[in-house]
């Protein structure tokens, strides 16, 4: 019974050593609340915590897909997920929302920082937008020329600014009233994933092939 208990003892130090390292980290989020980074780990299924110190935490584990995109909104973190997005609360890390938006591979997250999350869905081609007071969703855009990845809010221009997979990537944008899309630069960059902003209005992307 104790040589059992000592190697159940050992085998939990062991696994919660192995899901406090990065494993696949997809997507980082500052969470200004608590003053730390969280960590998307898709190679293990877990969102980590980083502290301004870097020491890493566990905030969520046992996700079945992904996770990809994250993005806090009030006191929630949401996810991508496969086909889902899901919310885990601030403090807890208890899942509070989950929403299926028969979605193929959702991937890049943003919102409005109010009630609205728009995700892509980089393999259907798709652009959604999330109520999560509602708990519904809507499509804003499908069968679309580019693949769409990585996303952001831009308020002041009623639109949201994403990036595209492949060559020649360009980045585009998305009407919040007319869902109409449109290229806001031609870019010889190739396979964009991220994207994100300053506060003197300048873009940042990342891209696979350059």
């Amino acid at each position: 019974m104790k040589k059992t208990l000592l190697l159940l003892i050992c085998f939990l130090q062991y696994a919660i050593s192995f899901s406090q390292t990065l494993n696949g980290p997809e997507s980082i989020e500052w969470d200004e609340a608590n003053t730390r980074w969280l960590i998307g780990n898709k190679g293990n299924g877990t969102i980590l915590a980083r502290s301004e110190s870097g020491t890493l935490s566990n905030f969520v584990n046992g996700i079945p897909s992904g996770p990809y995109g994250i993005e806090i909104l009030g006191d929630v973190l949401y996810s991508c997920e496969g086909g889902f997005i899901r919310g885990y609360n601030l403090t807890s890390g208890s899942n509070v929302f989950t929403l299926n938006l028969n979605g193929t591979f959702l991937n890049g997250l943003t919102s409005d920082g109010d009630n609205f999350l728009y995700a892509t869905d980089f393999t259907a081609k798709k652009i959604f937008k999330i109520d999560v007071n509602a708990v519904s969703f809507t499509t804003m855009a499908s069968s679309l020329a580019k693949t769409p990845n990585g996303i952001i809010y831009d308020g002041e221009n009623n639109r949201c600014v994403y990036v595209t997979w492949g060559s020649n990537a360009p980045i585009m944008a998305i009407d919040l009233t007319t869902n109409a899309t449109s290229t806001i630069l031609a870019t010889t960059l190739n396979n964009c994933d991220g994207i994100t902003r300053d506060s003197c209005g300048n873009y940042y992307v990342s891209s696979w092939g350059n």
